[in-house]
């Protein structure tokens, strides 16, 4: 097995992707941003969330930001991640606030997409994104074959930092963490289960193209999505109260934008263009496009590090990358 061929599960990556195939419904009049999930997914109205809409779950507004009483054992059944939201009383009212929805964004969308087309949403994610760009290696629920799984990187929690970087080493807490994070997801059922928000197993190779195909000229003659899909798409929300994402103050619909310093380490979150556009993903794996620059970069990895130092590698492979290319990394 040689590094190109290496499969990584890419965590919060995914709901880029996610995002993407909603917007691919929504251009084509299958969903509607402003419709309630519940005209795709009735059984979700229940306990006050009829007007939770398509925008809502998307720009992490819904009110419903963690599972609660939910057993890990159950994340990889999207069936029955739902039916605990469908019983679940959100937060706050739809809009009022704003908190990162880590897995359930991925429940409430994907079951949204399931009930508006009839089909699995591992299917409509490989007939809107795999299919139409020949992805190989998007992998979306990991089939019983040995010479798919024998190419998946195990994940494990982050060696320290070398001390030239001036980061301090993890803490006990910050490793336990990770490692729990590693147990759980190298887990066949894991690599085998519907986890719209956090079980895409893929390479840096696929999951590039996906985002160059936002191109207003396409990728080999295909475009994911129109170029006012992508403008719309990349408006930044808060809540009613002013609340974001703890990790950006950059949010539009399912992407993480540009020109947002990330809290914990001083990084810019996706990059410093501030018409940047993709996702981050947990332990440093990081997407995004730039359309002012024309230029899509991605990485993988495996090695699960916390917070505040997951995104000094990407900093420094995107201020290579820029300055190969002369782009100014600053903006």
């Amino acid at each position: 097995m040689n590094g190109y061929d290496t499969l990584f599960l890419v965590f919060s990556n995914f709901k880029g992707v996610t995002a993407t195939v909603v917007h691919r419904l929504v251009e084509r009049g299958v969903m509607e941003y402003d419709a309630p999930l519940a005209t795709y997914w009735p059984e979700f109205a229940k306990h006050g969330k009829g007007n939770v809409t398509v925008r809502h779950a998307l720009s992490h507004r819904a009110g419903l930001p963690e599972f609660r009483d939910v057993p890990a054992s159950d994340y990889p059944s999207l069936l029955q991640t739902g039916r605990y939201l469908e019983d679940a009383t959100p937060d706050w009212a739809p809009g009022a606030s704003m908190a990162y929805h880590s897995m359930t964004f991925g429940t409430l969308l994907g079951r949204a997409v399931e009930g508006a087309t009839g089909m699995a949403f591992g299917d409509v994610m490989r007939a809107e994104v795999a299919h139409p760009l020949g992805l190989a290696d998007i992998w979306f629920g990991i089939p019983a074959d040995v010479a798919v799984s024998a190419r998946i990187a195990t994940l494990d929690a982050a060696h320290n930092p070398d001390p030239s970087t001036g980061l301090g080493p993890m803490t006990r807490e910050e490793h336990d963490e990770r490692a729990q994070s590693a147990t759980e997801f190298n887990t066949p059922e894991a690599r085998a289960g519907c986890m719209p928000a956090a079980g895409l197993i893929t390479n840096a190779h696929a999951l590039v193209r996906h985002y160059a195909a936002m191109r207003e000229a396409g990728l080999y003659g295909v475009r994911l999505l129109n170029p006012s899909t992508i403008a719309e798409s990349t408006i930044s929300y808060s809540g009613a109260d002013g609340a974001h994402v703890a990790w950006t103050t950059r949010m539009g619909l399912g992407f993480a934008l540009g020109a947002a310093i990330q809290p914990f380490c001083g990084i810019p979150t996706v990059a410093a263009w501030p018409d940047a556009f993709g996702h981050t993903g947990l332990g440093g794996s990081i997407s995004m496009y730039c359309p002012s620059h024309d230029l899509a970069v991605v990485m993988t990895k495996n090695a699960l590090a916390p917070s505040r130092f997951s995104f000094q590698s990407w900093d420094l492979v995107l201020r290579a990358i820029a300055g190969a290319l002369g782009i100014d990394h600053d903006g």
